[in-house]
């Protein structure tokens, strides 16, 4: 069921940067339902790479792409294209929250919430360090933090490190990184529970010599 998800995934279009303008500008001013359904249908693969981090179960996978995909469209309901922010980076926040939630309401889903608030929690790191938009200041600061989180990574095993690096910095997909390292997905999904426990750990403690919240 998961491989004829993933062909029909592979069938979606990426946009252009000037497509998806056109089609926020029918959308938002022209009130085309046509260029809605657009957006949506092209980000859907990012609903599956949110909710592919998060679980390798078969029924709880299209739990989450139903919860996310809600999100999705809540996301692009809500977006004003002229805020100077990428949808993708707007629409993850709403899409993950609504994975989160239902973990919460499933209570035989721990390890896959656990992994979802640690991962989230990292991603809001990383995003942090990539932020281009900051002043001279704030550049020092975000170097900083750059060094430390690549410290704490480089404590990890060799195995916990690759996890990391292949679903968080190279978008990854699990079941290719297992792949390659010649584990099991369900092994693979355990690595990166422990890993993200550990890094929660050491960050938790650049969180406070910072004063900020992740």
């Amino acid at each position: 069921m998961i491989q004829q998800y993933l062909a029909e995934l592979s069938k979606i279009r990426l946009l252009s940067q000037a497509e998806e303008s056109l089609l926020w500008e029918n959308f938002k001013v022209a009130k085309s339902r046509e260029a809605r359904q657009r957006i949506i249908e092209s980000y859907q693969p990012l609903v599956y790479k949110i909710a592919s981090r998060i679980t390798g179960l078969e029924d709880l996978f299209f739990d989450l792409i139903q919860e996310g995909t809600v999100g999705l469209i809540e996301a692009t309901e809500s977006f004003d294209p002229n805020i100077g922010v990428k949808f993708s980076t707007f629409a993850q926040h709403r899409i993950r929250g609504r994975m989160i939630d239902y973990l919460k309401r499933q209570r035989s889903n721990q390890d896959s919430l656990e992994i979802a608030l640690n991962g989230e929690e990292l991603e809001g790191w990383l995003l942090r360090i990539a932020d281009n938009q900051v002043n001279v200041e704030e550049e020092v600061s975000l170097k900083l933090i750059g060094q430390q989180v690549n410290r704490a990574i480089s404590r990890l095993n060799a195995k916990e490190q690759k996890v990391i690096y292949d679903l968080y910095m190279f978008d990854k997909e699990p079941v290719v990184s297992a792949q390659e390292m010649k584990i099991s997905l369900s092994y693979y999904y355990k690595i990166q529970k422990k890993a993200l426990q550990r890094l929660r750990g050491m960050l938790s403690k650049l969180r406070a010599e910072l004063k900020i919240s992740s």
